[in-house]
């Protein structure tokens, strides 16, 4: 094993139907939380035992304060070789070229749908632009995106399959 995947917050700002009730949930309080200095000894430890690659997920990690701050210190763990991290595109787009500057080339992207309508029904959230800002702007700093896509089998959601 050589892999690793943190959830840095629970938080998300998106209401996905299959993932999320449109009322939110009951967040994990802030003093419950996984410290960032606790993440840094975590994966220096792990990184002695063979880590190689780090994932940061969340929730939405751009939801969690100081995100950056993490991402600049996990990359100068000795033995970590890849940094890489899953979001769904809301707040990610100011981020992108420091991201790049970290050595941070790989974004998985979640996106059900190229369809603005179809997204605000999924999603609960009317953030469709801003996601394919994000989409666009990954791809102009050469970053290796993967979209993460939900298909539910039979499942509608006011009359539309969740799928591009």
């Amino acid at each position: 094993m050589n892999y690793v995947r943190i959830a840095v917050t629970d938080r998300c700002n998106l209401r996905c139907y299959y993932c999320m009730p449109a009322s939110g949930l009951d967040w994990i309080q802030q003093k419950e939380m996984i410290t960032y200095e606790e993440i840094i000894r975590i994966c220096t430890l792990l990184a002695q035992m063979g880590i190689e690659k780090i994932r940061i997920t969340g929730g939405e990690p751009f939801m969690r304060k100081d995100l950056m701050q993490l991402l600049s210190q996990l990359v100068r763990i000795n033995g970590i070789k890849q940094v890489s991290i899953t979001t769904n595109g809301v707040l990610t787009a100011p981020y992108i070229q420091q991201l790049k500057e970290l050595g941070i080339t790989s974004v998985n992207l979640s996106l059900d749908t190229l369809d603005a309508e179809r997204f605000l029904k999924i999603t609960n959230r009317n953030y469709y632009a801003d996601v394919i800002n994000t989409l666009h702007a990954l791809l102009e700093h050469d970053m290796n995106v993967k979209i993460n896509t939900v298909v539910m089998e039979g499942k509608k959601y006011n009359g539309y399959y969740p799928v591009v």
